[in-house]
């Protein structure tokens, strides 16, 4: 009788650790169909591009499995999971290698600042707290409200040491642009990303200023029109160019390769980590975080005639559901 329980018992393990390996087979097998679905049809395709959005989550589920098949002498199930683990790994390694720090030359850096405020948030007061905090030298405001642009420049008229702060809003895509130096606005490109153009006239010289706030990819196709007319723009401009904002996508998305064409990324060249910025709302059990951004979607490009200092996503959200990012720049020579 027991013979018969104990035979009975061993074929269920049996199964279940043959699932169990199979199971984990078939999702290393999936993320590389998925990293091969990403060549064509690419984000046209929307597993492709969900998983683009959440791409470095992956390794949360390829790690341990990797890790238990190679400690039970899994061969075939430790291969299909080695591959996409190397393929990821080796993809955001940049970000986690220590970096030689960009020596600052005789001008002080630039400080960039790209903050979603949000549409809802009501808590001026810690916006403007944020900014004080930070004190940048060109700050890029997306989804802010006349009601917050009016109170915000109300609270920080005193921001800078000289008692001057120049500001440019456009109240049609609720996007506004806050400086230290005389702002000059150029075009509101509604349909090239809702980029508002400003020239700032800074000590060493004007530099372009583009604050920026594509649609969600929903659908992808009218986000994606809008990224390559803002590209188009970007090639046509021979000049010193800051581009930030809320661009509502990662830097794996087809969208932002098109961007990294002709911009650097501050994050990638002077971060650290991945530097998720969204959703910064972090639901708490017991004080205890349960909820932590999952995705970068907010992100501060240049043009060669910069090089990145530091860059880094604060840890406050100032009542906003995205967290700020911040860069510092230092600027070569603005003729090129």
């Amino acid at each position: 009788m027991y013979h018969w329980i104990f035979t009975f018992l061993k074929l269920c393990w049996r199964i279940a650790c043959w699932f169990f390996w199979l199971s984990w087979g078939i999702f290393g097998l999936g993320v590389i169909m998925w990293y091969t679905l990403r060549w064509w049809p690419g984000d046209r395709f929307l597993p492709v591009r969900l998983i683009n959005y959440f791409m470095p989550w992956l390794l949360v589920g390829l790690l341990p499995g990797l890790t238990l098949a190679g400690l039970a002498r899994r061969k075939w199930v430790a291969l299909t999971l080695a591959v996409p683990t190397l393929i990821i790994g080796l993809t955001f390694a940049p970000l986690f290698l220590p970096r030689p720090a960009e020596v600052l030359a005789a001008n002080i850096p630039l400080k960039i600042m790209s903050y979603n405020v949000w549409y809802h948030n009501q808590q001026v007061a810690e916006v403007a707290r944020l900014v004080r905090q930070e004190q940048p030298d060109l700050l890029l405001l997306q989804e802010l409200t006349p009601a917050m642009a009016q109170a915000l420049t109300t609270q920080l008229t005193d921001l800078y040491p000289d008692g001057r702060l120049y500001w440019a809003y456009e109240p049609e895509v609720l996007q506004g642009i806050i400086s230290r130096f005389p702002l000059t606005p150029v075009e509101l490109a509604y349909d090239k990303g809702r980029t508002q153009k400003v020239i700032a006239e800074t000590p060493v010289g004007p530099i372009a200023v583009w604050n920026v706030h594509p649609n969600t990819p929903h659908p992808w196709a009218r986000q994606y029109q809008q990224i390559t007319g803002l590209v188009e723009d970007i090639a046509a401009t021979p000049g010193p160019l800051i581009v930030g904002g809320d661009f509502n996508t990662t830097d794996q998305s087809e969208a932002y390769q098109l961007v990294g064409q002709y911009l650097n990324n501050a994050h990638w060249e002077a971060g650290w980590g991945f530097g998720f910025s969204f959703p910064a709302h972090r639901p708490r059990f017991r004080e205890v975080p349960i909820v932590t951004p999952v995705i970068r979607i907010d992100h501060i490009f240049y043009s060669p005639h910069f090089s990145a200092h530091s860059a880094r996503t604060l840890e406050d959200s100032g009542g906003s559901d995205h967290l700020p990012v911040v860069a510092e720049l230092i600027v070569g020579t603005l003729e090129r």
